[in-house]
């Protein structure tokens, strides 16, 4: 199956050049389609997605999804309460993941995320969101203090749950600051025009889905794929 998902990317990617349809819109259905051979196929979502009722969202064929629980040392998403209690009455299995901040210790980022989330079941392991904010593209982060601050949460977060997270990032951003660190982890890659460039777990395949089920100001819910054999991977407990 994976090398047929591979030899469908290559084939779809070397039409798009000849064919000279270098368009982000069409690059964004050249990666859905892709996704759509995925038997496992889930959602990440925060606040921006407002009320979400997830037995719409598993009658769509979502079976797993990421909850957003916290960001840098203080902040705490909104839904998270309410997103944690809905999930879990769906059968959807789920993980809740953290938005690493640079400005702030990953101590004291590990205390919010565990203030949050400590006392909640999950079926997966808890991820880490490491990509651009800010003005990060204008005044890129030395890559030491980068990778310092990450591999810190990745241990804090093992010496916790017994395994390594999840690292969650964008295609450029991995290339930047992470291609070639010895990170342990499972990747999960955002790359919404083509096929990620290196091996994964997760793919987060598009920022621009519709769906029915959610209520919130964002219209669009991000979704995401895991590779056929490799939910073991990120099973907390496994």
């Amino acid at each position: 199956m994976k090398r047929i998902i591979k030899i469908i990317a290559v084939l779809v990617a070397m039409a798009i050049l000849i064919a000279g349809f270098g368009k982000l819109l069409w690059s964004q259905k050249v990666a859905t389609f892709i996704a759509s051979y995925y038997e496992l196929q889930g959602v990440d979502v925060s606040h921006f997605q407002g009320d979400i009722d997830w037995e719409v969202l598993k009658d769509q064929g979502i079976s797993f999804a990421y909850i957003k629980a916290t960001e840098g040392s203080s902040h705490v998403d909104t839904r998270l309460d309410a997103n944690y209690q809905g999930v879990r009455e769906s059968g959807i299995i789920y993980g809740f993941y953290h938005f690493l901040s640079l400005e702030s210790a990953p101590e004291t980022q590990m205390e919010n995320f565990m203030a949050a989330v400590g006392s909640f079941e999950m079926d997966l392991v808890p991820a880490i969101d490491i990509e651009w904010y800010g003005d990060m593209r204008d005044s890129p982060p030395d890559k030491t203090k980068v990778l310092d601050t990450l591999t810190k949460m990745i241990s804090l977060m093992e010496e916790e749950f017994g395994q390594k997270p999840v690292i969650y990032t964008t295609q450029s951003f991995y290339i930047k600051y992470l291609n070639g660190a010895d990170l342990g982890a499972a990747m999960w890659i955002r790359n919404v025009y083509f096929y990620p460039l290196q091996d994964f777990v997760i793919w987060q395949y598009t920022d621009r889905a519709v769906m029915d089920g959610y209520s919130g100001q964002e219209k669009y819910i991000d979704r995401d794929v895991i590779k056929q054999g490799d939910l073991s991977k990120i099973r907390l407990g496994e």
